[in-house]
């Protein structure tokens, strides 16, 4: 581990992971690509909130380890859910592992570590960032744990005031359940569902209440479709089967499954799930099936946690039938597009407006940098 005492920007890999983190963070800004426009508003709730926790998140010095943790005992759920019901006007689903919780639609998805708690300008300065940078746009968050190292800042238990937004945690680990009540009327409280903990935050109890009160475990899938565990060829790193992106005819509507790989965490797990439909859908195919043959680009620094990736299993349906693709975008040596006929390399155009289901976990993909613009 680094010396503490040492700038964490003084280390070479360290830099490099940092200036990373912002060429590619300006990613998810809308672009004057049509379909980064249409796919972006429609996953609205897949992108990274803050700017600071981006940086600092990305760092490899001067940390803790922090992985998803499930919970026992205390657990609030019944058997396994049944098919999900339609989200309530305004609202939408978030799956996480085994359970499933409605948010409003104005929340937007992030990454979370103890971190949260931090002021902008601490957290800036921690990363070795100017401190005078505009104020991030603040919105509410569903947060899921953050998988990798961050600084070890204790910032104790709760962000200050003028900073605070209501938020959702999937698996904080550490915590008991019920209600703790902090200042100003602000409150968390914590319920296990399905074995992983559920945190609301936020000042008003009937919200907090409305979001627990509608969670319930997954059952086969969740509301989008996707299962709770990544199927075995996607585990293995094989290819799907079918007859390739160009035998499904137009595609009406993609579903969109993100897995996270950690071996310490238990194996393959759903991070989050969501649907494409209409002609963003087409686009996107199009995308997919413009991508040159091959395979990469790959990014090196993937290689030094060889058990840690986060896949994205898309599910194309068609006039001529349904087509899973599998696109890896954090391996050490097979990234690529594969749709069990054709592999393909990764491109802008395929991979952005998909990585905003997958990268609150572990940041906007390096490989981004690879890719032309």
């Amino acid at each position: 581990m680094s010396d503490p005492a040492k700038n964490p920007t003084d280390d070479p890999a360290t830099g490099a992971l940092i200036t990373r983190a912002l060429s590619t963070h300006a990613d998810s800004a809308p672009a004057d690509d049509t379909l980064l426009t249409d796919v972006h508003t429609r996953l609205r709730r897949r992108r990274v909130a803050r700017t600071a926790s981006a940086v600092v998140l990305a760092c490899a010095a001067v940390a803790t380890t922090i992985t998803g943790i499930g919970a026992l005992g205390n657990d609030t759920s019944g058997p396994p859910a049944a098919t999900s019901q339609p989200a309530a006007d305004g609202w939408h689903w978030e799956s996480y592992r085994t359970v499933q919780v409605q948010v409003p639609d104005g929340w937007a998805d992030s990454s979370y570590s103890h971190l949260w708690t931090c002021p902008d300008r601490e957290i800036l300065a921690a990363a070795g960032t100017p401190t005078d940078r505009p104020a991030p746009r603040r919105q509410p968050l569903v947060g899921r744990p953050y998988r990798g190292a961050v600084f070890t800042i204790d910032c104790g238990p709760v962000s200050p005031l003028p900073e605070r937004v209501p938020h959702l945690w999937f698996g904080e680990g550490n915590r008991t359940t019920g209600v703790t009540q902090y200042d100003h009327g602000w409150a968390d409280e914590v319920r296990i569902v399905n074995g992983i903990r559920l945190t609301v935050f936020s000042n008003d109890p009937a919200l907090r209440r409305r979001i627990l009160d509608s969670a319930e475990p997954i059952g086969t899938t969740d509301a989008y479709g996707c299962a709770p565990t990544a199927p075995d060829f996607l585990a293995a790193g094989r290819p799907p089967s079918g007859p390739g992106l160009t035998g499904i005819g137009e595609v009406s509507s993609i579903k969109v499954c993100a897995y996270a790989f950690d071996s310490r965490a238990g194996g393959p797990a759903l991070s989050a799930g969501d649907e494409i439909t209409g002609d963003q859908a087409r686009r996107l195919t199009d995308a997919l099936r413009a991508a040159p043959e091959g395979s990469g680009p790959n990014e090196p620094y993937n290689c030094r946690t060889p058990d840690e990736r986060d896949d994205i299993l898309l599910t194309l349906r068609g006039s001529a039938g349904e087509q899973q693709v599998a696109l890896r975008h954090s391996t050490c040596d097979f990234n690529g597009i594969d749709d069990g006929s054709t592999h393909r390399r990764l491109t802008r155009a395929a991979l952005l407006p998909l990585v905003g289901a997958a990268y609150p976990l572990m940041g906007k993909p390096m490989v981004l940098e690879r890719l032309p613009r």
